[in-house]
């Protein structure tokens, strides 16, 4: 710094104490006594700064770290595991701490900064889109095998309405982008009952309560027998599964790690994805 720079910093800074940190006079300046005894502590908080970006550029390069992720509850069972075995392969100097939640709680943790990174549904609501698109999840009906729709190869809407359904209750993602669709063309359905937990829905389904409409990621195997999984048209609904990193700030380089892995584990030809789920590569 200059001399008029510096001796205006440390006017300043005098002003802010409300200390004189310099003895002055015509001919010479020299440290006060407050001053030598405020000088012992800041060179100590400047030696602490110089050592946090030491180790902060340290903890980038060596691929150490802790990172947050939330994912939606309808998504955790298939991609979570996955993704969280090969970070643990890949990058084991990183801690990754995991939270499922619905989408109105991962909304409220990625703006508040709770988590670093979040596997969220696209929703045109939301005032920042998805940064790293993942995967198209199309709705489909799930009944029971001897239900007089298990016998169609597909299923519409004006369909769903000449029989009993059994939903999600209203206020989840998954029920509310359903609602929408079907109410754009004015169908009108026959809910008889609601729940708020996936294993209660298909509870009712096989007890013969009704049929129900699920993300192919959260519908069961037809392979065992008990459901028949059929595509829904007319509307089609589809939900678009991606990331989103906390607002207002630059992802960490932990955070850009698993997002990284995320995206490969999804691509990757070991994530076997359900019917009705399409990945997205780009």
């Amino acid at each position: 710094m200059s001399e008029p720079a510096a001796s205006q910093a440390i006017s300043q800074l005098e002003t802010l104490l409300a200390v004189k940190l310099l003895d002055r006079t015509t001919r010479s300046v020299r440290i006060s006594d407050a001053g030598a005894a405020f000088l012992v502590d800041a060179e100590r908080l400047v030696e602490g700064m110089d050592h946090s970006i030491t180790a902060l550029r340290e903890l980038a390069a060596s691929g150490r770290g802790r990172v947050s992720v939330a994912c939606l509850s309808s998504a955790v069972y298939r991609l979570l595991p996955p993704v969280l075995a090969e970070m643990k392969r890949c990058c084991p100097g990183i801690d990754v701490v995991f939270l499922d939640d619905n989408m109105r709680g991962i909304l409220h943790k990625i703006d508040t900064g709770e988590c670093d990174v979040a596997i969220v549904s696209e929703d045109p609501s939301v005032k920042w889109g998805l940064a790293i698109p993942l995967m198209d999840d199309s709705f489909q009906v799930v009944c029971r095998t001897d239900h007089p729709l298990a016998q169609r190869q597909k299923i519409s809407g004006a369909d769903l309405a000449m029989h009993e359904l059994v939903l999600l209750r209203r206020g989840s993602g998954i029920r509310d982008l359903f609602d929408r669709v079907i109410e754009k063309l004015t169908i009108r359905l026959n809910v008889v009952h609601e729940t708020t937990q996936v294993l209660t829905l298909l509870g009712l389904v096989e007890a013969g309560l009704g049929v129900t409409v699920l993300p192919s990621m959260l519908c069961p195997d037809p392979a065992h027998g008990l459901f028949a999984v059929r595509p829904l048209y007319k509307p089609g609904v589809v939900r678009r599964l991606g990331l989103i990193f906390a607002p207002g700030r630059e992802p960490s380089e932990a955070a850009r790690l698993l997002a990284e892995v995320v995206h490969r584990t999804v691509l990757s030809a070991k994530l076997t994805a359900p019917t009705g789920v399409t990945k997205i590569s780009v």
